[in-house]
């Protein structure tokens, strides 16, 4: 797909393909062969596409869960019996060609997260990413990338392939799924070589890895609202926890939705399902305006504690349909210290 001919700043008064938003203060372009909307970024001199309806329902298919097969159901049990599944995993890998030769690994990483969550090395930890090079160490102007879900390979072949890697550039990146050759099984004396690895002396404190999946899945949403709209209007707090689960839940499955009513930031809680929803509702939601703020999304950072009341949390627990706020990060330490300054006092 080719990259739309898109005007210069200096263009932007004279085409009529071009919008100035007076909320945002940021020009809009909308493509007239497709309809799609760009928004130009002012800091990086670049158009990126919009998080239209329709981009948002390619997102949701790129971290949307799968439904389950349909099976045999056990004439016993009257369980449904799913069919045996196959161990090979689906390709999610792209291969790109073009690159500027002088290009780094977080461009590469900044680019391609356009289309969805960068499989992080098992090892590192960080994305993985491939630049290839020569044998003299030099970049070779390609490289592979490896997305968590397949969709996102689809999404890359549709919107950046044929496009400049960087604006300024005059040539355009190729784009296409990466293609691997069987390796041959391993010999017995082959398997023999290859060193063994305990796996508790990778682990750093049991119950770490459940601990930080905990956070990565919860979306902390800044300025939401203010304490003079909680004190004026007491419905509020039972409203804005259903309008930002109704929002949200257009990304992924939401297992609880908390408002920190003693925050001076304006801050909710969401805690989705999985991973990627929560990393998808931060793309999204990063950035919008609501009731005219603008919204700071971010994933939780698993240390800051946020204050609320009993009626934040009571708010929170008519709210979630399933799970509970004990997920999110809380405030209650601090309401149970003043209770208990207070039974000192008493002298109880």
């Amino acid at each position: 797909m080719a990259a739309p001919n898109f005007p210069k700043p200096s263009e932007f008064a004279d085409d009529k393909r071009v919008q100035l938003v007076e909320e945002t203060g940021h020009y809009i372009f909308t493509d007239p062969d497709d309809g799609t909307e760009y928004e130009y970024d002012n800091e990086k001199g670049a158009w990126f596409p919009m998080w239209n309806e329709s981009l948002v329902e390619q997102q949701q298919s790129v971290y949307g869960t799968e439904s389950l097969p349909e099976g045999d159901v056990d004439g016993r049990s009257g369980k449904r019996k799913l069919p045996a599944q196959s161990k090979k995993r689906e390709n999610t890998s792209i291969y790109i060609s073009g690159l500027p030769l002088d290009a780094t690994e977080d461009e590469v990483v900044e680019f391609f997260s356009q289309c969805g969550t960068i499989m992080p090395d098992i090892i590192t930890n960080k994305p993985k990413v491939k630049l290839y090079r020569d044998d003299t160490g030099a970049l070779k102007g390609d490289a592979l990338v490896t997305y968590y879900k397949q969709p996102s390979v689809q999404l890359a072949l549709d919107i950046l392939d044929d496009s400049r890697f960087r604006p300024a550039d005059s040539a355009h990146i190729r784009v296409q799924q990466a293609e691997f050759e069987p390796k041959a099984p391993l010999g017995d004396a082959d398997k023999a070589k290859r060193p063994r690895v305990d796996s508790k002396k990778l682990d750093w404190f049991e119950g770490a890895d459940d601990i930080a999946e905990r956070h990565r899945r919860t979306v902390i949403l800044k300025h939401m609202f203010t304490l003079e709209e909680l004190e004026a209007d007491v419905t509020l707090l039972l409203d804005l926890p259903e309008d930002v689960r109704s929002e949200c839940e257009k990304l992924g499955k939401v297992t609880s939705v908390k408002v920190y009513d003693k925050s001076d930031e304006g801050v909710v809680a969401v805690k989705f399902k999985d991973e990627l929803s929560a990393r998808a509702c931060v793309k999204m939601m990063n950035g919008r305006f609501f009731a005219g703020r603008q919204i700071e999304a971010s994933i939780y950072d698993g240390h800051t504690r946020y204050k609320a009341t009993k009626r934040g949390s009571d708010a929170a627990t008519a709210s979630n349909v399933q799970g509970s706020s004990e997920d999110a990060p809380n405030g209650d330490d601090e309401q149970r210290m003043e209770q208990y300054a207070q039974w000192l006092d008493s002298g109880n």
